[in-house]
């Protein structure tokens, strides 16, 4: 047995989109139920407020209502409230205009307070005048994060 720690992920909205377009939830029921099998077992974490951000209808929105039926999501507490607050005073993430990456924040939060490993396709922040993006927050608050996605999918099971 490994004495190296298993990760525990947390995705953002972006990756759990990819997912479905690149792994359709239609042509593969492995994937989406190892998944789901994993979020059952809190060794992988979908928050409500992600599932919340899927609004086209579909296969996706179908597979996250069900992962909400069955009691797989988590749900953010007003403690990572509050440190996404924290968070984004911090590090400017959240567009005042549009209100974008507020989910961001509460990742983070979450991520933080339960030693996740971040889960998202967000690239660092290009400029000094750019809003903050997922990895420049994960790296100053010494948050675990990955762009790609295939530790994810060998800890599920992939392998060449």
């Amino acid at each position: 047995m490994s004495d190296i720690p298993k990760k525990r992920f947390i995705l953002d909205t972006n990756m759990l989109i990819g997912f479905s377009f690149w792994i359709p939830i239609n042509l593969n029921n492995f994937f989406w139920t190892k998944f789901s099998e994993y979020l059952k077992n809190a060794e992988w974490i979908l928050l409500d407020t992600v599932v919340n951000e899927i609004t086209h209808k579909g296969n996706l929105q179908n597979w996250c209502k069900e992962q909400k039926r069955i009691g797989t999501v988590c749900i953010l507490g007003d403690e990572h409230r509050s440190r996404g607050v924290e968070i984004n005073n911090a590090y400017k993430m959240i567009d005042e205009t549009t209100l974008r990456s507020t989910v961001d924040t509460y990742i983070i939060a979450y991520a933080e307070a339960n030693k996740l490993t971040v889960l998202s396709r967000e690239a660092n922040r290009e400029t000094q005048n750019d809003l903050y993006k997922i990895p420049d927050v994960c790296t100053a608050l010494k948050i675990d994060y990955v762009r790609n996605p295939e530790p994810f999918l060998q800890a599920m099971g992939f392998k060449n």
